[in-house]
């Protein structure tokens, strides 16, 4: 490979750290970066793409590894030092399958080169003697808590918050953790207002791609191996939507119906919204909320897309006032779908692995009740309303739904038991679970008004 090919590959992968760092989702920004230095559906994708997804997969791990070695706790650094040495810390310490000596220098060297062009002469000359007690350092787990990152590459305080979850839901811990290790399949929904299932197969297979039909829903097909063009193709298209099967089942649970008012009130980025405009071949109401524009100007983009954008209406504001423009007792069926741990997409979001905060889980778990309530006063008596979090945590499940039930009278609970496992916490909840299923981790709980 010649010296510019190294760089690239390089730069591509500093700067998806870098702006995977404050930009979610991870596979978004990567995407992004291989476009910029023309690496996408490249040879080379597959390896950027990897060490990428590695390097947020073993994040508090890195950063431990830097401490120790060069006396910097990773917030001191500016992003661009923090991203260079997060690279290279997982290259030469992290990495069991260990990188070429060529590729090590070459990273080494054009890891300097883009702090010269990025920073300063003073920080530039900081990034090269961090560099150095880098490659120079050995490091080896102490304590118990520096074991637990490296087994499970998760951090020690939200190892112990899952313990005690997965304790009460009867799941074994290791073989969870340890499942969700591997990178998951490249999962999508075909849009039936396109295309079949069958002939996206057929046509995927014919061009060389591996893919196979989903287990749970009949509208997944998952892709093993990097995207090649063909795919991305029809994911710009509208063809191929990318869903987790565990999230379009939630939608199949909740059957929406031609003619019906249905609201979504947690939307972006699409997926929910578009399968509900899908499954009712374009012949309901739905209205979904939105609270950020950036994100809603991507649904947006989907639903057009995807050509559902006709019978969608997106409101750009609070979900929790949805019931001041939709007016109370005005759907037929709601879905929340509120923000959450991500603990059930550990696979899929690594770097939720080392982020888990109590206040910020306290802040969202209000949210999720005060979203219930709202759709619960826009619900049509003899209405349905589905809740769902791609969470383990029972205190965003089962609690949620055990305290709304217990304060409201008027509401009867539809018992779920296919097509994943009864939660054992509440029995007529269910759980898809990601060691079992082979899915992101989900609850699902149907309320229906009395």
């Amino acid at each position: 490979m010649e010296g510019h090919g190294y760089k690239r590959i390089v730069y591509a992968i500093i700067e998806s750290v870098l702006y995977g760092e404050r930009e979610k989702p991870i596979q978004k920004v990567l995407r992004r970066m291989l476009r910029r230095y023309g690496l996408q559906g490249s040879i080379h994708d597959p390896k950027i793409s990897g060490i990428v997804y590695n390097i947020f997969r073993n994040l508090g791990l890195i950063d431990r590894i830097i401490y120790s070695a060069t006396g910097f706790d990773v917030s001191e650094l500016n992003p661009i030092e923090r991203s260079i040495l997060r690279a290279l810390t997982y290259m030469l310490h992290v990495d069991e399958r260990g990188a070429s000596r060529e590729f090590l220098r070459k990273m080494k060297r054009y890891a300097i080169r883009y702090a010269e062009e990025k920073m300063n002469a003073i920080q530039t000359d900081r990034v090269k003697t961090l560099i150095n007690r880098i490659a120079l350092s050995e490091w080896k787990p102490r304590s118990f808590d520096e074991k637990i990152m490296v087994e499970y590459r998760i951090s020690p305080k939200l190892y112990n918050v899952l313990a005690k979850a997965l304790g009460e839901l009867r799941e074994d811990i290791d073989r969870f953790l340890k499942f969700t290790l591997t990178p998951p399949p490249h999962v999508f929904r075909v849009n039936s207002l396109k295309a079949s299932r069958e002939n996206i197969i057929e046509l995927l297979r014919s061009k060389g791609v591996s893919v196979e039909a989903g287990k749970y829903s009949p509208q997944a097909i998952r892709i093993t191996g990097s995207l090649k063009r063909d795919v991305i193709e029809l994911v710009e298209k509208g063809v191929l939507v990318p869903q987790d099967e565990s999230s379009m089942v939630a939608i199949e649970l909740l059957n929406p119906k031609e003619g019906m008012d249905i609201a979504d009130l947690c939307a972006a980025p699409g997926g929910k919204t578009t399968y509900l405009a899908e499954k009712t071949r374009l012949k309901a109401r739905i209205n979904s909320f939105e609270i950020f524009e950036d994100r809603a100007r991507r649904l947006k983009k989907l639903l057009k897309k995807t050509n559902t954008d006709s019978v969608v209406k997106v409101y750009v504001m609070d979900a929790r006032y949805a019931d001041k423009v939709l007016g109370r007792e005005s759907m037929d069926q709601v879905v929340i779908d509120p923000p959450c741990s991500s603990t059930g997409a550990l696979a899929r979001n690594p770097d939720v692995r080392w982020r888990y905060d109590e206040d910020e889980l306290e802040r969202i778990n209000r949210l999720q009740k005060e979203l219930l309530e709202t759709g619960w006063k826009i619900l049509k008596p003899g209405g349905r309303l589905l809740y769902t979090t791609c969470s383990v945590l029972p205190s965003e499940g089962e609690y949620v739904i055990k305290d709304f039930v217990k304060k409201h009278d008027d509401t009867t609970i539809i018992d779920l038991n296919k097509p994943f496992k009864k939660s054992p916490i509440f029995p007529q909840t269910m759980r898809a679970w990601p060691h079992i299923h082979n899915v992101t981790g989900f609850f699902y709980a149907i309320l229906e008004k009395k």
